[in-house]
């Protein structure tokens, strides 16, 4: 298994490096629970899972906010 394949972090932590990335003040938007898992595996505890055509478990989900549009997703990150 690839490093850089999610949900492993590998891709996050290369990332991190080339750009210096602060990993905790950062934030994750995707549209799979993958997404969130390898977010957190690096770090990034500011996760929004966004409902774009996926079916969404919301009681099994890591996801700090679930929210129907990335459109929303300003809101979230500005307050």
């Amino acid at each position: 298994i690839c490093e850089c394949r999610k949900p492993m972090p590998g891709m996050f932590f290369k990332a991190q490096n080339k750009y210096n990335i602060d990993m905790q003040n950062s934030w994750l938007i995707g549209d799979k629970e993958t997404d969130i898992i390898a977010a957190k595996n690096s770090g990034i505890n500011n996760t929004i899972l966004v409902k774009s055509g996926h079916k969404i478990d919301k009681s099994k989900s890591i996801a700090k906010y679930i929210l129907n549009s990335i459109n929303e997703s300003i809101k979230v990150i500005i307050d």
